[in-house]
């Protein structure tokens, strides 16, 4: 994590080394003054991905490698990536799935599913049945396609070109930071405790991240980062990550619901406990 010298980061890292260990921080708290906090959900959105900004990465691709928007849920997620990428300059290009059910023979009915139900499913641990994409909006795997060329779970790109049978991207950050690769059409399944029967996808291993969820986030670091709290966390430690991401608190932006002024921090002192 990079550090800056801002007027209020010394507070800040004190703050944040406190939220799992202060009983005073646990529950319903009070954000620091010094956080900037969005009135309304466009107001975080162009505290992160700027008009000015939007336009710039139509040539400069890394303007998106230290910047995010994380939230507590997969469906406000998908929510401010499609605003973001309307509002992203350039062709919007749909690529639709294959999708199919595997049942067995006791699963009555199941195998009269429509298509148009299969196409309506959208589980997080797999692509949308219509993707959306624009050439430079950024992109997250969700598969290990290549460990040892950098393409692993949670991986985050930029497309560079769309093509029928496949998408060219150019990894963000880690030891391959700015190499170009190859994402295929893969099969995808989604898993036994997701649905009564397994939905078969054919379709790129990707979604849009220009918000993605704050689970998601873990172990990356950034510089400007809006956090979608009007949903709050819901697990232990999921607060302390959504702050963490930053070492700055000029760089973070936190939307609550509307006229509130608190928000949640969950932690389960057993957990702590144990590891001691």
């Amino acid at each position: 994590m990079r550090v800056r010298n801002g007027p209020h980061t010394e507070d800040f890292v004190r703050w944040i080394g406190a939220l799992s260990y202060d009983p005073d921080l646990n529950g319903t708290i009070d954000l620091p003054h010094y956080i900037s906090r969005p009135a309304a959900t466009n107001d975080l959105i162009e505290a992160i991905y700027p008009p000015a900004l939007l336009a710039r990465a139509v040539v400069d691709s890394t303007v998106f490698e230290r910047r995010a928007i994380l939230s507590t849920l997969n469906r406000t997620v998908t929510e401010l990536n499609t605003v973001v990428l309307d509002r992203f300059p350039g062709v919007l290009r749909t690529y639709h799935s294959i999708d199919s059910a595997d049942v067995n023979e006791a699963s009555a009915g199941l195998d009269e599913l429509p298509v148009e139900h299969l196409q309506s499913i959208d589980l997080p641990s797999l692509p949308p049945s219509s993707l959306y994409l624009k050439v430079r909006v950024p992109i997250m795997l969700l598969r290990n396609l290549c460990p040892q060329q950098g393409l692993c779970n949670g991986t985050r790109m930029v497309v560079t070109s769309l093509r029928t049978h496949c998408i060219e991207a150019r990894l963000l950050g880690g030891d391959f930071n700015g190499q170009l690769r190859t994402i295929p059409r893969i099969k995808l399944a989604s898993t036994d405790d997701q649905l009564t029967f397994t939905l078969s996808r054919k379709q790129f291993p990707v979604r849009v991240c220009f918000a993605l969820t704050i689970n998601k986030s873990q172990g990356q670091s950034f510089d400007v980062v809006g956090v979608d709290l009007r949903s709050p966390v819901f697990s232990h430690g999921q607060f302390y990550v959504a702050m963490s991401r930053v070492s700055d608190p000029t760089g973070l932006h936190i939307l609550l619901p509307p006229d509130c002024t608190t928000t949640s921090n969950i932690v389960w002192p057993e957990i702590l406990e144990d590891l001691h």
